[in-house]
């Protein structure tokens, strides 16, 4: 097994050495600041979507909120409003002559 083990890092060593000769550490920082660009351009584009505001937005938005509140509102009424049954008995005379049969 010990045999097995160490052949095994031999080839891993190999195989780093191959990595390293096609891959440089300037490489690697491209690599790594080119996703972070993407992460950051990412995080940019999330922001946009689910409808963060910035402190001018909310600013704008309580302004507006305390103008409608400030609108002054007619008053409610105090007496009993009509109900629908009496709506329906008072029918005007031209809903009567409407309801009279004419012979056919």
């Amino acid at each position: 097994i010990e045999i097995k083990v160490v052949e095994g890092l031999k080839k891993g060593n190999e195989s780093l050495k191959q990595l390293h000769q096609l891959i440089s550490i300037e490489d690697v920082e491209r690599i790594m600041d080119e996703t972070q660009e993407g992460i950051e351009y990412q995080n940019e584009i999330d922001s946009m979507l689910s409808g963060q505001l910035t402190q001018d937005d909310e600013d704008a938005i309580l302004e507006e909120l305390r103008e409608l509140t400030e609108v002054e509102l007619p008053d409610v009424p105090t007496h009993e409003l009509p109900t629908a049954a009496a709506e329906t008995e008072k029918v005007s005379p031209a809903r009567e002559r409407r309801k009279e049969m004419v012979p056919a």
